[in-house]
């Protein structure tokens, strides 16, 4: 008899069981990663929601702001506002007025000459007054 056998036991090998505890541990972070990325896709599309009601009754409100300015700034608004003289309409003085002096006479063959170089030449022909030094 053989007392110094040893007994079969039930033996655990560590470094399989470190392997799955370490791919559960990244598996359930990688989960508690996706949710956090869902509940912050839910909280910006709710913020989106929101601003573009608020676009929405801006412009609403724009509108309707356009159309009253619109109404007031009719012919008939302006006339009924000065018969009520809510508006009073004044003449223009002739000391408010700008006076534009006549335009220069034409030359003898009827061409207005704005420019020239030469009052002198007819058409430019001669070399410019003034000459480029260098």
């Amino acid at each position: 008899m053989n007392g110094n056998r040893r007994r079969p036991t039930n033996s655990i090998e560590v470094n399989l069981l470190a392997i799955c505890l370490v791919g559960v541990f990244f598996f359930g972070l990688a989960g508690l990663f996706f949710v956090y990325l869902k509940n912050q896709q839910h909280a910006v599309g709710d913020q989106a929601r929101m601003i573009e009601f608020a676009i929405r009754e801006a412009e609403a409100k724009n509108d309707a702001l356009k159309a009253r300015i619109t109404a007031m700034t009719s012919r008939g608004a302006l006339q009924r506002r000065i018969d009520e003289g809510y508006i009073r309409l004044e003449p223009i003085r002739d000391t408010a007025i700008a006076r534009v002096t006549p335009p220069l006479p034409a030359e003898p063959d009827g061409v207005l000459r704005t420019a020239a170089r030469d009052p002198d030449s007819r058409f430019g022909s001669v070399a410019p007054l003034r000459a480029v030094s260098r």
